[in-house]
């Protein structure tokens, strides 16, 4: 005959297994609160908060005023309220001061320099030094920003801070573009795009060692898994590894024609820089600049990157000798490693002194330059 069941016993059981796994529960997150603190004092991994975007209307986005957060290496990045990295300007420059504005992406930001370190800091401190006189030179770089947002963004803020010497610095980002532009014009929008923030639960395990070191592990294997695939396009003879279509390397010819006739327009000197990079023939077969470069960010193999950014460099130094602008060969001029660049474009300290120098060497050297400020010098 079957024993009834003690409803009291099964009760007990019942509790038994959640307080069972609610001790598991309270014990996971013990020992992960624990690793936490414990890597959070014996081997910290820096990395970078997430900036705050808000809508412009006319270009990609600009940064939401007045906020300051930490870059890679724990240094403050503030905001002023035009919406871009540095301290606050007036709208003119005071009597005797040279002013020169940046137009340029991640890689004129400088995520990973204070703001005197950053290559347009070093560029301010080297003319000053030079000419003993007041210089300022205006940062108006955002991340993810290519030439034709450059432009947009001198016409709507760059021209209205009266400056006298505007520097274009741009390749990575207008590559980008280049295969969408290939299948259709129509697909390359970059007006009006705001950049959609993080949401909650990404900016949180980015706050923790663990989170932390989860994403550098999933990009690492990301960053291999790319590099075999790109690989082995090489030797396929199709998609990436197809040389990029003549309407994009004119998008982006017109794109910086545009912006030396605005500026022009203006009475504004412009300058056109080409980008410092890892991407060279010394490195093309070396993996550990391979796997630094994004390639599946522009959708080409190395070797075609590679001779695309040169026939950039080469379309950048002729719109600059066909419409009478300032060329700074910043390709050259950075040697193209990792004691100058973090990885593709982003430059270390030492690079960005180093293509500080070399503007101000280019730029020491120009006579029109000269004329400009000692015309400034003499007000």
């Amino acid at each position: 005959m079957p024993q009834p069941v003690n409803q009291t016993q099964g009760i007990s059981t019942k509790r038994l297994w959640l307080l069972r796994m609610a001790f598991a529960v309270i014990s996971l997150v013990l020992s992960i609160m624990v690793v936490e603190v414990s890597l959070w004092i014996i081997a910290p991994v820096p990395y970078p908060e997430w900036m705050q975007w808000i809508p412009d209307g006319h270009i990609k986005g600009r940064a939401e005023p007045h906020q300051t957060f930490r870059g890679i290496t724990g240094q403050e990045v503030r905001i002023n309220g035009l919406g871009f990295r540095g301290p606050e300007y007036r709208w003119e420059p005071a009597p005797g001061t040279l002013r020169v504005v940046v137009f340029s992406g991640s890689a004129g930001f400088c995520y990973h320099q204070k703001e005197e370190e950053s290559w347009p800091g070093r560029l301010q401190f080297y003319l000053s030094q030079h000419l003993k006189m007041p210089v300022e030179v205006i940062n108006l770089s955002l991340p993810g920003f290519d030439a034709s947002n450059s432009k947009i963004n001198y016409l709507f803020t760059g021209r209205a801070l009266h400056p006298h010497v505007a520097l274009i610095y741009h390749t990575w980002n207008d590559l980008k573009f280049f295969r969408s532009l290939e299948r259709s014009p129509q697909e390359v929008v970059v007006a009006g795009i705001a950049t959609d923030n993080k949401p909650l639960w990404q900016r949180l395990s980015r706050k923790t060692q663990i989170g932390r070191r989860i994403r550098n592990f999933l990009f690492a294997r990301h960053q291999a898994y790319n590099e075999n695939q790109y690989t082995s396009l090489e030797k396929e003879g199709k998609g990436a590894n197809q040389p990029v279509a003549p309407v994009a390397l004119q998008w982006d010819r017109q794109n910086f024609e545009d912006f030396v006739r605005l500026t022009q327009g203006d009475r504004v000197l412009p300058v056109l820089i080409s980008q410092a990079t890892i991407v060279s023939k010394d490195n093309l077969n070396r993996e550990e600049y391979r796997r630094a470069t994004e390639t599946d960010y522009v959708g080409m193999t190395m070797p075609v990157l590679l001779r695309t950014w040169l026939e950039m460099n080469r379309i950048i130094k002729e719109v600059s000798q066909q419409n009478s602008a300032i060329f700074v060969d910043g390709y050259n001029a950075v040697p193209h490693d990792f004691k100058c660049l973090e990885d593709h474009v982003h430059l270390t300290t030492q690079g960005c002194d180093i293509l500080a120098r070399a503007i101000a060497a280019t730029l020491l050297n120009d006579e029109r330059f000269l004329n400009l400020a000692h015309s400034l010098g003499n007000k």
